[in-house]
């Protein structure tokens, strides 16, 4: 398993590409009702959360 840094940067990644993917859906009118438009930015700022969670961290790691 890769050191927990590079691991971070990863799953970072991984969080910002489905950001980018749900921010597209709900933009280009994918939700068919409004249950679904909330379920979509539901997700949208879950992943905005855990997202800026792992930035912090990660620019505490670097002033450490």
């Amino acid at each position: 398993m890769a050191d927990p840094v590079t691991f971070a940067y990863s799953v970072q990644r991984s969080i910002r590409e489905r950001i980018k993917l749900t921010q597209d859906a709900i933009l280009h009118g994918t939700p068919k009702d409004m249950e679904m438009y909330r379920q979509l930015v539901g997700e949208l700022t879950g992943l905005e959360f855990a997202e800026q969670e792992i930035r912090e961290a990660l620019q505490s790691e670097d002033t450490e």
